[in-house]
């Protein structure tokens, strides 16, 4: 009996290691050109996956500097005929939050592109231990796959990462695209609270409905429309600017109206002044809507958001600031389904911010929904 068990394990390990040495690994940080879409910077970082560049470490408060280090809006395209890939990685951060799973906090997330342009979700069978891995198997399609896209963590960072496919199948990564991005400043929700999984997060919809590059500058908590992260939006070739800081300045003891007002007339004009021809959507807090629940102490306080946002915006097209574009809560649209606590957006809520997003972009930009094909 012991024989036979012992015979049974070496069997198992011979598969297993025949499995590892059958598959061939590619690292995304050695990468020799860009890799990591959804960032503005790929050189001078501290670390491979960083959001913001090494600078702004001496400018930006720590917390932002802290939260630039998640990998929220970043993904890698690659091309490959394997059927089966296996992502493993370590990540550097709690694997979840008490109200977002670990498969958004920590998870990765697959899609592919098919020949008719449009996304499948690819299911994957995950383990989360000291390697996080996911293991996508019968990757067939019934439609050719032109590309694949693989989101990185939300609210997490990877130490490192491994991308491995069978040896004896193709795989090719794909360098970060030319197209100029939409380039969105934001809090929480805009960084993915709290999705499910990466590809639910709305920038991540939003970046295939409008199949365009999208650079997510959302910091958790934090996104406070402040001088040091404007000069940075300033940085990068936007064809669109977003500000969505709204939630995170609803506190009127700490942030005076008068103030809120200050902060958004400075960020328009400071990116105006480098970007004379870029537009500008601002947007008012998305749940500050009676639809979202009874709780009128919130309620209160995000509509008083939303109102002073809508009243510079107002104040400034009548001092003939042109060029900026409102997006305001009842477009979003979110009712007692949308979100996990009252702020923080579910898959549901999620999918209604990319829906008017698509619809407000499109209205800017002069396209049909802002597609791009």
């Amino acid at each position: 009996m012991k024989f036979t068990r012992c015979l049974y394990l070496l069997l198992i390990l011979a598969n297993v290691s025949s499995f590892a040495q059958q598959m061939k690994w590619w690292n995304p940080a050695q990468a020799t050109f860009p890799v990591i879409e959804g960032r503005a910077w790929h050189t001078d970082l501290v670390r491979p996956y960083d959001r913001l560049p090494a600078k702004a470490e001496k400018t930006v408060r720590p917390a932002v500097w802290s939260l630039g280090q998640n990998t929220a809006g970043e993904y890698i395209r690659f091309t490959t005929n394997a059927t089966e890939i296996t992502i493993r990685y370590q990540i550097s951060k709690a694997k979840s939050m008490d109200h977002m799973p670990a498969t958004g906090v920590s998870g990765v997330d697959l899609y592919a592109l098919d020949a008719n342009n449009n996304w499948q979700w690819i299911r994957g069978a995950y383990s989360f231990g000291d390697t996080v891995q996911y293991k996508f198997t019968n990757v067939i399609s019934n439609v050719p796959i032109k590309e694949f896209r693989l989101y990185l963590p939300l609210y997490n960072m990877p130490k490192w990462m491994q991308i491995g496919t069978p040896k004896d199948k193709d795989f090719t990564p794909l360098q970060v695209s030319n197209e100029q991005p939409l380039v969105l400043y934001g809090t929480s929700i805009m960084q993915g609270a709290c999705a499910s999984r990466p590809g639910l997060a709305w920038t991540n919809i939003l970046g295939r409905k409008l199949n365009l590059p999208i650079i997510n500058l959302g910091f958790s908590g934090n996104g406070r429309l402040e001088q040091p992260v404007i000069d940075l939006l300033n940085e990068t070739n936007a064809r669109l600017f977003v500000l969505d800081c709204q939630p995170n300045l609803v506190d009127k003891k700490v942030y005076p109206g008068a103030d809120i007002e200050n902060r958004i007339r400075t960020s328009v004009k400071s990116l105006q002044a480098k970007h004379p021809d870029v537009p500008i959507l601002l947007v008012e807090h998305c749940c500050g809507v009676p639809e979202v629940g009874v709780d009128t102490t919130f309620f209160n306080r995000y509509t008083w958001s939303s109102e002073v946002m809508n009243k510079t915006f107002t104040t400034l097209k009548k001092e003939g600031i042109k060029n900026i574009h409102l997006l305001t809560a009842a477009d979003i649209g979110f009712d007692s389904a949308s979100t996990v606590d009252g702020t923080h957006p579910t898959d549901i809520g999620m999918m209604k911010y990319a829906d008017a997003y698509e619809k407000a972009i499109g209205k800017v930009l002069g396209k049909k929904g802002g597609r791009r094909k």
